[in-house]
């Protein structure tokens, strides 16, 4: 069987980085990633014993599909509103902070994004899951779509306000220069044809909208440190690993402008690779490991070489 070519560039792969196991579900069966020579994009090839049915790749429980938490309330809630209150959204709740925290919650909102207030905005979140991230803009005012192919998920979505289209990407009807903006939070890299699905959001795009995408960072200090226990290779689910570089050039490629690029604490990295390393899943969840993964993430990110990458994107 031939490498797999690179969705992003075209060219063959042509080094092997890992093949891992699906760790989520259980699965024995190895996964090659090849890595592109070009632009550095890493390709989930067939596993070794034959394809994964798309339906099947995706396990019960499976934490983007599940309900929709309440908001957060009491200090968390409150702190929440005082990160709205610095992106311009007006919020009572919002804490009055001296300059040394002030400066802190800024470096906060440097590693949160949401759109700037309405009025008013229509938002088109890709892969949105049960809407968790959909509910919370409406509560700010905006008016958002959804897509998303699993259909327990999409329905969970609905019920919390967002219009949701129950299918692929590829597939979705999007309107031209419908949306001021259009997000991708851990969506892109699920996709065999990322380039295009991203040319026909640029396309939905009005002149000027944003389009933020969030993607695992396979050349970050945690891919390193855990090889193949890393745990954003999620094999198959993931299909594209993208590089601060491969990802710069989809969005370049597809007709954005890309305005800023950042990496972003994230703790799964460490805890995840832990547990899958010493085969606990529940350490994945142990709040001290997960207080050590934000420091690990922390320091990943100040020093760009994040788990996480995130691109802000102009039309």
């Amino acid at each position: 069987m031939s490498n797999p070519r690179c969705p992003i560039c075209g060219r063959a792969t042509t080094r092997l980085l890992v093949a891992p196991p699906d760790f989520r579900r259980g699965d024995p069966r190895r996964f090659p990633i090849w890595a592109c020579p070009n632009c550095g994009a890493g390709v989930t090839a067939i596993a070794m014993g034959g394809e994964v049915p798309r339906e099947e790749a995706y396990p019960p429980g499976y934490e983007p599909h599940r309900a929709v938490s309440r908001p957060a309330g009491g200090w968390r809630g409150r702190l929440a509103a005082t990160i709205r209150a610095g992106f311009g959204y007006p919020h009572p709740g919002a804490l009055a902070l001296p300059g040394l925290l002030a400066r802190g919650l800024a470096r906060v909102r440097a590693w949160t994004w949401m759109p700037p207030p309405p009025p008013p905005g229509r938002l088109l979140d890709v892969g949105c899951g049960s809407g968790a991230y959909g509910a919370s803009l409406i509560r700010l005012g905006w008016e958002v779509d959804g897509i998303e192919p699993d259909a327990r998920a999409a329905a969970l979505a609905r019920s919390q306000g967002v219009q949701v289209q129950p299918t692929r990407v590829e597939d979705a009807i999007l309107l031209e220069a419908h949306y001021d903006a259009i997000t991708l939070w851990h969506a892109l890299e699920h996709l065999d044809a990322p380039l295009a699905a991203l040319r026909k959001l640029h396309a939905a795009l009005k002149p000027g909208g944003l389009l933020i995408v969030e993607v695992p960072n396979r050349s970050g200090l945690g891919a390193r440190l855990w090889g193949e226990f890393w745990y954003h290779w999620d094999v198959p689910r993931h299909r594209v690993h993208f590089t601060p570089e491969s990802l710069r050039l989809a969005l370049e490629e597809a007709g954005f402008r890309v305005a800023r690029l950042a990496h972003v604490p994230n703790p799964h990295g460490l805890a995840g690779g832990l547990a899958y390393r010493v085969g606990r899943w529940r350490l994945a969840r142990h709040p001290i490991i997960l207080a050590l993964g934000w420091v690990f993430g922390v320091i990943a990110a100040l020093f760009r070489r994040g788990d996480v990458i995130r691109a802000v994107a102009e039309k």
